[in-house]
């Protein structure tokens, strides 16, 4: 097994891609953050290499492409690196990869779906890419999964709209269907599903699968017709704003969901009626 070598400084001039790169996609997002977050509180942690096979004192960059590019926004020549011990053939530097974005948590979903694919090929099982990433069985199985979707869930999983767990449990449950009535029906399920809690799911999927002939547009209609209730969104505040909200909610002695609400609803209603008068009898402009 490899080991670490040493960690140190190296040129940047000296590295070069390996082939066993899983990130294939958006290389170059959000380039300029990761290099402003370098500039301001250095590189927290080193590029990952290897020995070239070409022996010409090269390295393989196996995992850290992105802070090399970061690196090469802003100008600088070296970079910290760990390096291993001696050179990496296709399989493992594809495995090394593949563990170190994942435990990152910022892979696009494909590159892992790809990346998985390749291993499973070179190594013959879905338990042996598990042992030799280290990623968790049921997770690499998931992923492996990915090319038996219809066409129409893989476009929603490539554009990020669909997560693959929910393509998968939507195709699962319009199994007995075929042909175009399949996949418009998976299609419907999975985009509603994505929007619902973890309960709701479970309530829509038992349905489906206890009146299979049953349109997914009339069991969701039904289920939202003997649901109606107030439902909660999530939302990302800058700092300001949320001190804002919590000051308001303290001055009218309401909780901040309750202020939000108020907001939102308010906004819709000035939207649709220009100039209308609120509950208190204030105008609104």
């Amino acid at each position: 097994m490899s080991k670490i070598l040493e960690v140190r400084e190296i040129e940047i001039a000296s590295l070069v891609m390996s082939e066993g790169q899983v990130r294939i996609r958006k290389i170059q997002a959000d380039i300029d953050e990761l290099a402003t977050s370098i500039r301001i509180h250095g590189l927290l942690e080193p590029i990952l290499v290897c020995s070239s096979h070409s022996g010409d004192g090269a390295f393989e960059v196996l995992a850290g492409q992105r802070r090399v590019l970061a690196h090469q926004r802003l100008g600088r020549e070296k970079i910290m690196a760990a390096i291993i011990d001696e050179p990496v053939d296709g399989e493992n530097a594809k495995a090394i990869s593949l563990t170190e974005n994942i435990i990152r948590r910022d892979l696009d979903t494909k590159d892992i779906i790809d990346a998985c694919s390749w291993l499973y090929k070179r190594y013959g099982s879905a338990r042996a890419v598990a042992k030799e990433t280290g990623i968790p069985y049921a997770q690499v199985l998931k992923h492996l999964k990915y090319d038996r979707l219809l066409p129409e869930l893989q476009s929603k999983v490539d554009s990020g709209e669909v997560s693959l767990n929910i393509a998968l449990k939507a195709q699962d449950a319009v199994e007995s269907l075929s042909g175009s009535a399949k996949s418009a029906e998976a299609l419907d399920l999975a985009e509603a599903l994505e929007t619902m809690s973890g309960a709701e799911r479970r309530q829509i999927l038992q349905e489906k699968r206890a009146n299979p002939e049953v349109p997914i547009r009339g069991i969701l209609e039904n289920f939202w017709n003997e649901n109606e209730r107030d439902r909660q969104i999530l939302v990302t505040l800058p700092e300001a704003v949320h001190r804002a909200l919590q000051s308001r909610a303290k001055e009218m002695n309401l909780t901040q969901d309750a202020v939000a609400a108020r907001l939102i609803c308010d906004a819709m209603t000035e939207d649709h009626y220009p100039g209308h008068r609120d509950g208190r009898g204030r105008q609104h402009r």
